[in-house]
């Protein structure tokens, strides 16, 4: 599940192997060492990604440019691992996109809480998202519509959970590609629009929870309550 999966890019080898020691009985750890390697490995497998850690190790490219590269097609939280706690590249860190900044020092029990408590306000405390009719189990991956469970295909219950999880933002059809087909999908971009009209169809009365921004993309925004 997404929300258990943890990709690390680092270049030291003990790092990684202390790394995967400590944390492999609590998250399924991906692992790369380096820019080219790290990049392939995220277009294959970014839609069950839930957390990036990024290390100061990576040298061909730089953590900066590889983060950047991600942020352009993708919000998944990052935490940027730094050789120290100087401000300036924490400052730059969190200007390219970062979500944390924690130094390679940090012990791992503490990374360990600050992971969980990035992972909780993303992608919900009991494994569930609920915003108003709508209830996603992230587990069972099911969907309740007022309580009635709702047949869903993988890419529409990846679709639902992608706009539940960054609603009131418009998100762009490649992002939505991205996020749903996964980086490395080269067909049309209209993909998008046939999977929304199967949701909405779907969501019945909630369809309005999904909103379109004409020329733009969609997004996700529950209606506003009709004064009494």
């Amino acid at each position: 599940m997404r929300r258990n999966t943890i990709f690390l890019v680092e270049n030291n080898i003990d790092y990684r192997k202390e790394f995967c020691d400590y944390f492999k009985e609590t998250y399924e750890i991906i692992t790369a060492s380096e820019e080219e390697e790290a990049m392939d490995l995220y277009a294959e497998r970014n839609t069950s990604i839930g957390l990036i850690l990024l290390s100061n190790e990576i040298r061909e490219k730089g953590q900066y440019d590889i983060l950047e590269e991600i942020r352009s097609f993708d919000e998944i939280p990052v935490i940027m691992l730094m050789e120290n706690e100087e401000p300036e590249p924490q400052i730059m860190a969190y200007r390219v996109g970062a979500d944390e900044c924690v130094s390679r020092n940090t012990i791992f029990p503490l990374l360990k809480m600050k992971i969980e408590a990035i992972i909780k306000r993303v992608y919900g405390t009991d494994h569930s998202i609920r915003e108003g009719v709508l209830e996603l189990d992230l587990d069972k991956r099911t969907l309740k519509v007022e309580e009635e469970y709702i047949d869903i295909t993988i890419k529409e219950f990846e679709l639902l959970s992608f706009f539940m999880r960054n609603k009131h933002t418009i998100q762009t059809r490649d992002q939505i590609i991205t996020a749903v087909w996964g980086i490395s999908y080269e067909g049309s971009d209209r993909v998008v629009d046939s999977l929304v009209k199967k949701l909405r169809l779907k969501l019945k009365d909630a369809a309005n929870y999904i909103h379109t921004a004409y020329g733009m993309g969609y997004y996700f925004e529950l209606p506003m309550k009709k004064s009494a």
